[in-house]
């Protein structure tokens, strides 16, 4: 191919009547080759034009990386998936062809004058170039697989005999145009690729002819010793010359040593001026572009001060230029800047470093002045309006010093340390305040945004703060308790429980008889146990005597007196049940009658036993 499409077309195809035709690759994963497997998945379906089931590969962008991967072609046959034979890719292409510099960079490219090479010309009396000039060295630039192997240069579309990959030219090539072919073994020697054409132009250095910097600096509003205050602004300029048109670049080293652009407009984007007469002879400028360079530079803060130079450049192909004097260090004028003025801010916003236990923290705050602020009354922290000089220490905070930062010019940071960080420290008014002949300023410091609410101990807790709330966790706690004590009938609440549970306690035991009421039988044969009478538990008779001269007299006495008791045990009592229990003989008429006494027996004590010819019914339950 020649790009990065393909030329060959790809099918999978059936004879059969086949289904779910598609192209899948066996390794692409073992491989880590994936950008395949997009390109089988949108194969096109051919098979309406073909008349059989077929899938097409064709116009696809290729990967050289796709060498040696394996594909196939699977269909579904009666029910079942079939595979095609496997098949090995191998991506063999070569990719338009270009002139490039021994640096791998391609010409430059002007607008309506297409692309351009530069050999040094170093001209002679009569303004021609010398054939002894430097020399540049191109080469042919191609991306194939596998790798190209035959190379062919042309100038003005001739062919150069026995010239390789790289071609060298000099100041006898200049006005020509030098175009270049690679072949892999894709092509025939007539159909190379060939590359662009490149012109081939003179190329002389741009250098710097002189500055200003010597006449600005003598003038207002610089000061003595280089010094310029905030806010003024100063006029830079520098006349350049070179072939191709030269750009001027504006650098700035700073005392640190840090070299960077200064704030001007750079490159192709500055401000410039053509100059066509030389203004020594009168005469036309030939061969060379000459060109005054301008910085309208207003100076903002500190960050200014330094070391000014320009540099004038050519960019004689793609890639960074050929600049003199260097970008990397001025030569020799350059323009010394001290910026002065009243404190201000750094870029460097305030920061907090917190021990490993969070207990301590140290505050740094940035800030730039020249002159810079004087201790102990120039400088200070304002905590709370509590003025701390250097040294100094109030309730946990101390300011520990102020310091030169070796990175920004004429820049300090000063250090507030807070030992321990205390809960309420993030609601305090911080600053810092700092002054000197040329003004005032104060820096703010959000602690508690710095640190968050995460950094805060509550060691410092004022005792009126801790005072509060042991109070309302003894409220808390008492409130707890008096509702537990409410719910659960406890302590002094328990008045209206205990009668309820003495109450509980006589129905239980009432309901002990009344519950477990049900017939008894009881045996009236000689052989039976002696009778017993039981009354209830705290009026229990005595044992009633076995002799039968005494069993008449016994119970006519104990039924008057139990007559008695139930009335007052009634009274007195409630909620005890009894239980009134008519004997009867099983096959007889009953053995008592309206005007015999009523026995009476606890029934969880009536012997089960016993049961005869005798059935005990429930007259009444009191």
């Amino acid at each position: 191919m020649i790009g990065p499409i393909s030329q060959e077309q790809i099918y999978c195809v059936s004879d059969n009547a086949a289904t779910q035709l598609r192209f899948v690759c066996v390794d692409c994963q073992q491989k880590n080759v994936t950008d395949i497997l997009n390109v089988l998945n949108n194969a096109q379906d051919m098979s309406s034009s073909a008349g059989f089931p077929t899938l097409a590969l064709k116009n696809i962008p290729l990967n050289a990386n796709w060498t040696g991967v394996t594909i196939m072609c699977q269909a579904m046959l009666n029910g079942h998936m079939v595979d095609s034979t496997p098949a090995v890719v191998e991506v063999r292409y070569l990719r338009q062809p270009r002139v490039l510099d021994a640096n791998g960079q391609a010409a430059v490219q002007i607008a309506n004058q297409g692309n351009r090479f530069y050999v040094e010309c170093v001209r002679s009396s009569d303004g021609q170039c010398q054939q002894n000039g430097q020399r540049k060295t191109l080469r042919c630039g191609v991306e194939s697989h596998p790798p190209a192997t035959s190379f062919r240069w042309l100038k003005n579309g001739a062919p150069i005999a026995g010239a390789g990959a790289e071609l060298a030219v000099g100041p006898e090539s200049i006005g020509q145009s030098v175009q270049c072919s690679a072949n892999n073994g894709l092509y025939s020697d007539q159909d190379m690729p060939t590359s662009q054409a490149v012109q081939i132009d003179p190329y002389t250095s741009a250098r710097l002819l002189m500055d200003n910097f010597q006449k600005v600096q003598s003038e207002a509003p610089f000061l003595s010793g280089n010094r310029i205050e905030i806010n003024q602004q100063v006029r830079l300029g520098c006349q350049v010359e070179g072939n191709p048109r030269p750009v001027v670049f504006w650098r700035l080293r700073r005392t640190s040593g840090e070299v960077v652009n200064a704030d001007c407009a750079q490159g192709y984007e500055g401000q410039y001026e053509e100059v066509t007469t030389d203004q020594q002879t009168g005469m036309a400028i030939k061969n060379v572009v000459r060109l005054n360079a301008v910085c309208n530079l207003r100076v903002q803060n500190y960050s200014y001060t330094g070391s000014y130079w320009c540099s004038a450049c050519s960019y004689v192909s793609q890639g960074v230029p050929e600049c003199s004097p260097s970008l990397a260090s001025p030569g020799p004028s350059s323009l010394i800047m001290n910026v002065q003025g009243a404190p201000m801010e750094s870029d460097a916003s305030p920061t907090v470093v917190q021990d490993a236990l969070g207990r301590a923290a140290v505050v740094t705050v940035h800030y730039c002045a020249e002159p810079a602020p004087r201790p102990p009354r120039e400088i200070l922290f304002m905590v709370d309006s509590n003025e701390l000089q250097v040294g100094q220490t109030w309730e946990n905070f101390m300011f520990e010093a102020s310091l030169q930062n070796n990175t920004f010019p004429k820049c300090y940071y000063a250090r507030l340390r807070i030992d321990p960080v205390n809960g309420v420290d993030q609601g305090r008014s911080i600053s810092l305040k700092l002054q000197n002949q040329f003004g005032t300023m104060q820096i703010p410091v959000e602690l508690g945004q710095l640190m968050g609410n995460a950094g805060m101990s509550t060691g410092g807790l004022s005792g009126w703060w801790i005072a509060f709330i042991v109070l309302v966790l003894i409220a808390l706690i008492a409130g707890v308790v008096v509702f537990l004590c409410f719910v659960r009938r406890m302590c002094c609440f328990d008045g209206r429980a205990n009668w309820t549970s003495q109450k509980q306690q006589k129905d239980t035991s009432s309901t002990k008889y009344s519950s477990n009421l049900a017939p008894q039988h009881f045996s009236s044969e000689p052989a039976a146990p002696p009778r017993q009478t039981y009354l209830p538990n705290y009026q229990q008779a005595p044992p009633v005597p076995e002799s039968p001269e005494h069993n008449g007299a016994y119970e006519a006495a104990l039924a008057a007196a139990f007559a008695d008791s139930k009335m007052s045990s009634k009274r007195a009592h409630e909620g005890l049940n009894y239980a009134e229990l008519d004997l009867t003989d099983r096959n007889g008429p009953p053995t008592t009658d309206a005007f015999s006494p009523t026995e009476y027996v606890r029934l969880q004590q009536a012997p089960h036993a016993a049961l005869g010819s005798h059935t005990s019914s429930i007259n009444s339950i009191v």
